[in-house]
């Protein structure tokens, strides 16, 4: 058996079939992802974090004005099932994998309960892959694999009644899903790698620790995520940048740049912005001002 710096894995063979061996701590191999104008454009934002089983956490947030409101979406490789409750009627939005900035609408005088999905958990609609997902915001109601679902999350009042009826459903889905095969296996333990390397991996070293060309890993996570791997490790990355600017951290935009293996100020610059359409200073400012940490209700 090799070991491997700083303990993520190691590799072992047994009869000429590559495995892995997983030496990390499971909490670094959850991500947390952030959508912050779900917290700063609307009313209320409540969340549960769970990082088990495939969810990051569930949330909530109103618009009680009467005018709709456009809440920009940044870059996000995880899939959000968003319920907008409005007289009395539920409307179910599957928002996939953002790839680049775009926007929802919050709609007048409703109310919103959403649970967000880790990355390599399985897709919750039956008739659609995951590669037609991406980029995508797609109304679930008329679905027939969710119809039955939809109706029941309509009757629910609160926000705990709301997230037990989606557990039901959740873990109803993933037992039918049955057993993973060597594919699914291999694409889980990568994609917890690159959570725990916080995207911060290049694709020749996921070859070297895998053993397979970054040909085979990129089709997986094609058939499993609609991404590629390095397109995760993209998104990922940028949600641990996220997570660490709306924290108000004090080490400067320089030593972030740098933390996060960016090759100088200027690309970090024009990475950021594509992923939010502001300079990270902009961003940074306008979080800073607008009291980020203090809008999250935690329950």
């Amino acid at each position: 058996m090799c070991s491997i710096s700083e303990g993520a894995l190691a590799i072992i063979h047994i009869a000429d079939a590559p495995f892995f061996v997983w030496l990390y701590m499971e909490e670094k191999t959850k991500l947390l992802s952030i959508q912050p104008y779900f917290v700063l454009d609307v009313e209320g934002f409540c969340q549960r974090v769970l990082l088990q089983n495939g969810i990051s956490h569930f949330f909530s947030f109103s618009n009680t004005s009467d005018k709709n409101i456009t809440v920009p979406l940044l870059v996000d490789g995880c899939n959000n099932i968003i319920f907008e409750y409005m007289n009395g009627k539920v409307r179910t939005h599957f928002i996939g994998s953002t790839l680049k900035p775009r926007t929802f609408s919050a709609k007048r005088n409703s109310e919103y309960f959403g649970v967000r999905l880790q990355p390599s958990t399985s897709l919750f609609i039956r008739e659609l892959s995951a590669k037609e997902t991406i980029g995508e915001i797609i109304i679930l109601d008329d679905f027939p694999s969710m119809k039955t679902f939809c109706k029941n999350m309509e009757i629910q009042r609160d926000f705990y009644t709301r997230m037990q009826t989606f557990m039901q459903e959740y873990s109803r889905v993933i037992q039918s899903g049955g057993t993973k095969n060597q594919q699914k296996q291999l694409f889980t333990q990568i994609e917890k790698l690159i959570i725990q390397r916080r995207g911060i991996i290049k694709i020749s070293e996921l070859e070297e620790l895998s053993g397979y060309t970054s040909r085979y890993i990129n089709r997986i996570f094609e058939n499993e995520l609609g991404l590629s791997a390095k397109q995760l490790c993209s998104t990922v990355k940028f949600q641990f940048l996220l997570g660490d600017l709306n924290k108000g951290d004090a080490c400067s935009l320089t030593t972030l740049s740098c933390n996060y293996s960016f090759y100088d100020q200027s690309h970090f610059i024009k990475a950021f912005r594509d992923c939010t359409g502001k300079t990270p200073s902009q961003y940074t400012e306008e979080i800073a001002q607008r009291n980020y940490s203090n809008c999250i209700h935690n329950i």
